[in-house]
């Protein structure tokens, strides 16, 4: 049978509320609070928790928060699917905000929290491993607009305020080939995108910045090749047109003021055969 447990409706102020608490304990742990939907012989039962409805106003909220350590850390929070069985796959996880039928939709934030005298908290999206296929694909997407431009995406390096450190740095790397045959590295590809009616984005590498002193260095170059084989090629082109005069290409070094302007030189390098 079923247990029902409700709060009395009223036609004045507040619903009335509910509150379900643990045990204190002055000698040991706290008590627990257990929330567990029956197993099924087909199907297991779910587990719902829904905020109220608001009708003239925002609907209720969910908050799940971690206990509070007055003198040592607060609690951990884990919201995970449980493993597969020995069949089937591990269920699948969604955090996504509800849709708006006139506004905005609600946003997504993923933050941790700032460290007084110890290092801030880190961000780690991670794909796991598979034994069969390919490995598990990461997309980030911006948003498709059809009134705007296209919604941008960012992503930036912390910066460092300490007098002598230096700023965090960005890698993409692409994954190894680990084939003991011909199993070969990933592709980094950088495109910027297609324009229908005007003109294609710009892709644009640039160095950071020394407001005090020189500027970063740009470094696009292939890699050495291994025992065998040679290293790659280097292609700067730009792109064909049915219709018209194709774009240019030029080197020019910066202009100097109280120096001398920077070189341009070309080299082949040498070889002993």
């Amino acid at each position: 049978g079923a247990i029902s447990m409700t709060v009395g409706s009223g036609d004045t102020g507040t619903g009335g509320a509910m509150t379900l608490t643990a045990g204190e304990s002055t000698a040991g742990d706290g008590g627990a609070v257990t929330v567990a939907a029956g197993a099924g012989a087909t199907a297991g039962g779910a587990v719902e928790i829904s905020a109220g409805v608001g009708v003239t106003t925002a609907g209720g909220a969910v908050t799940v928060s971690s206990g509070v350590g007055t003198a040592t850390s607060s609690g951990a929070v884990l919201i995970q699917t449980s493993n597969s069985g020995t069949t089937g796959v591990s269920g699948n996880m969604a955090l996504k905000t509800g849709t708006s039928t006139s506004g905005a939709t609600g946003s997504y934030t993923v933050t941790t929290g700032n460290a007084a005298g110890g290092l801030a908290g880190a961000i780690t999206m991670t794909i796991g491993s598979g034994d069969t296929g390919t490995g598990g694909a990461m997309t980030l997407t911006a948003g498709e607009s059809s009134a705007a431009a296209g919604g941008a995406m960012t992503v930036t390096a912390g910066q460092s305020t300490e007098a002598d450190a230096t700023g965090g740095a960005m890698t993409v790397t692409a994954g190894a080939g680990a084939g003991t045959t011909t199993g070969k590295g990933g592709a980094v590809s950088i495109s910027a995108g297609v324009g229908a009616k005007g003109v294609g984005g710009a892709v644009t590498v640039s160095s950071g910045v020394g407001t005090a002193t020189s500027s970063g260095a740009v470094l696009i170059e292939t890699s050495n090749a291994g025992t065998t084989g040679v290293s790659g090629n280097m292609l700067l082109k730009t792109g064909d047109t049915p219709a018209g005069a194709t774009g240019s290409y030029t080197v020019t070094t910066g202009n100097a003021a109280g120096g001398l302007a920077g070189a341009i030189t070309m080299t082949v390098g040498s070889g002993d055969t």
